[in-house]
């Protein structure tokens, strides 16, 4: 039997068969129903466990940002920027939503990236980037730039450090998430980030979870390309460079994931043969083959001979997890 008693910022309407999640502690102010009949609850008891997950999510948010105590209750925390994701948000990015405006004597309907800000009196307002004229990508990029702007502006007005560290993280974010959009010029890879921001099937949340996924890894390889001085670790290659992790991403804590101490900067074919346990590498950068690539190497230009110079001690534990758990040797 499902317990209704834990009801903090939650409100039941019966006649109207919802639950309410209702935060009105400044500097945020959410609310948001979680309807009984919705297909994807479906009962009373369904309803009350996804609004009470949203408000947990809500205020470990809200508290990692320094806007709400762990409890949400308030503190003198305050920002003049929102930098949480609303509840309301569909676009898994902060500041940014996907309109779709009907048109009138049109069937199609007007489409535009739009932007949050505050103007100079500090009113709420919103800048639309028209998707029908600049298209999908550019009218994304154009809205995520004048965020950008807008946070970077906003930050220089902060003149509390710890305050001032949080919108320069948001202005890095921002300028990272940028940068990979920027990058997307395969049309697969651009219609599948695309296809997944636009899903109405995706929680915003989540959306957001693979956002921070491409943001990191865009920041891994700018990390891993600048420790190599943008060479490959064996052959001195300065084209078509990967910037692979040594442990494995899903394998890896947060820390781990981000350290450019776990990656290399190698061609594609020794990057596909590392990444594939074939190869790896001793402490002091000395290549050991697979039995299973022994009569591929050759034909691959792999002599066995090859060496990574300029290896360093904080590269040692993640060679080591790779010779242990990631190098075939049978």
């Amino acid at each position: 039997m499902t317990d209704f008693s834990d009801r903090k910022y939650l409100k039941r309407r019966e006649s109207e068969g919802f639950w309410q999640f209702q935060y009105e502690r400044d500097p945020i102010k959410e609310s948001k129903s979680f309807y009984d009949k919705d297909k994807k609850y479906g009962s009373k008891a369904a309803s009350f466990a996804a609004a009470k997950a949203h408000r947990d999510e809500f205020l470990r948010a809200a508290h990692e940002l320094g806007l709400a105590a762990v409890d949400g209750s308030p503190n003198s925390f305050d920002l003049p920027i929102q930098l949480s994701l609303s509840p309301r948000n569909t676009s898994g990015i902060i500041g940014l939503y996907r309109e779709n405006l009907p048109r009138a004597g049109r069937k199609s309907p007007e489409m535009n990236w739009v932007a949050n800000y505050k103007d100079d009196l500090g009113h709420h307002d919103q800048k639309a980037f028209p998707i029908r004229t600049l298209g999908e990508k550019e009218a994304l990029l154009s809205a995520l730039r004048f965020r950008r702007d807008y946070v970077a502006k906003v930050a220089l007005t902060v003149d509390v450090p710890a305050k001032r560290e949080l919108i320069d993280k948001h202005v890095q974010e921002l300028d990272l998430l940028l940068e990979y959009i920027d990058n997307l010029v395969e049309e697969d890879d651009l219609y599948f980030f695309l296809s997944t921001i636009n899903s109405q099937d995706i929680p915003a949340t989540e959306k957001q979870s693979i956002l921070a996924i491409r943001i990191g890894q865009t920041r891994f390889r700018k990390l891993v390309i600048a420790v190599w001085q943008g060479r490959c670790a064996i052959t001195g290659a300065t084209q078509f460079l990967t910037a692979g992790h040594i442990k494995p991403w899903s394998e890896s804590n947060d820390a781990e994931r981000l350290d450019p101490f776990n990656g290399l900067a190698l061609s594609p074919v020794y990057d596909k043969a590392f990444d594939a346990g074939l190869i790896t590498f001793e402490d002091s950068g000395r290549i050991r083959l697979s039995p299973r690539l022994l009569t591929n190497a050759p034909l691959l230009g792999i002599t066995g001979r090859e060496e990574i110079a300029g290896l360093s001690d904080r590269h040692h534990p993640y060679l080591e997890y790779h010779r242990t758990h990631r190098f075939r040797t049978k």
